[in-house]
């Protein structure tokens, strides 16, 4: 517990030395206030306005700040050093993922309150965002182990943040892509938001009738869980493959 807790006061204390990292916690809720603020046209909710920004928020914040920061530590050998002081990289994997979700799950509270969202849709709006966010470090701590330098972590986690951050939206567009995307643990955000985003959210926790809306939530949060699942074992199969001890 000490050294996962002296991991974090690390990152913590380092927060700034990574600039780039540390605008996107930053920027993306900036973003979404402006939007609501100074674009707004009065025709749609707030939180409609910033719905595509929380899903690429969520899909982008926690891959790209988990990679980074362990390249970076693998490139500089802060983790070899680490090592050599007796921490685990469990352990180390550990404080980080803590502080790295701390900082997502800040952000997207902030855009719950950007959303102006309250009561069940607040509620459920930041649990998705949790195991949104749990799924998208996951991919991104698979990303910083197999990744030799943080220029290619970054290039990686950028391709990645693409994918699964933009490809919901298209489905506005195009329909018929959603049943190609409908296993991605983005779709599935986009869609619980959706039903957020029109007041569902008293429905899809079961508080009142619309079973039919609260099922097909649980069913898309069944596939949330069943991505952390799938990535859980991808990140096993690469950390046992890869290793992290900073050599």
């Amino acid at each position: 517990m000490n050294a996962i807790k002296a991991i974090f006061t690390k990152q913590l204390n380092d927060v700034f030395k990574n600039p780039t990292v540390t605008m996107m916690f930053i920027m993306f809720p900036a973003m979404a206030f402006v939007m609501v603020e100074f674009i707004s046209d009065g025709t749609v909710s707030a939180f409609q306005q910033i719905l595509s920004m929380a899903v690429m928020s969520i899909g982008s914040m926690p891959l790209v700040a988990i990679a980074s920061y362990i390249a970076e530590d693998v490139e500089h050998r802060s983790l070899r050093f680490l090592v050599m002081a007796g921490v685990k990289p469990t352990q180390y994997l550990s404080g980080l993922a803590i502080f790295v979700l701390i900082l997502s799950m800040a952000a997207m509270l902030i855009f719950g309150f950007i959303g102006r969202l309250s009561g069940a849709d607040f509620g459920l709006f930041m649990g998705i965002s949790l195991i949104g966010c749990l799924a998208s470090l996951i991919l991104g701590a698979v990303v910083g182990i197999f990744s030799k330098n943080v220029q290619q972590a970054n290039t990686y986690a950028t391709v990645l943040m693409m994918l699964i951050g933009f490809t919901p939206m298209f489905g506005l567009f195009n329909p018929e892509m959603i049943r190609y995307t409908y296993f991605l643990f983005t779709q599935q955000i986009w869609l619980i938001l959706m039903y957020i985003a029109q007041g569902g959210g008293e429905y899809a926790l079961g508080l009142f009738a619309d079973l039919d809306v609260h099922f097909e939530v649980m069913h898309s949060i069944l596939i949330i869980l069943g991505n952390i699942v799938v990535l859980t074992g991808l990140f096993a199969f690469v950390y046992k493959k890869k290793g992290l001890k900073g050599e």
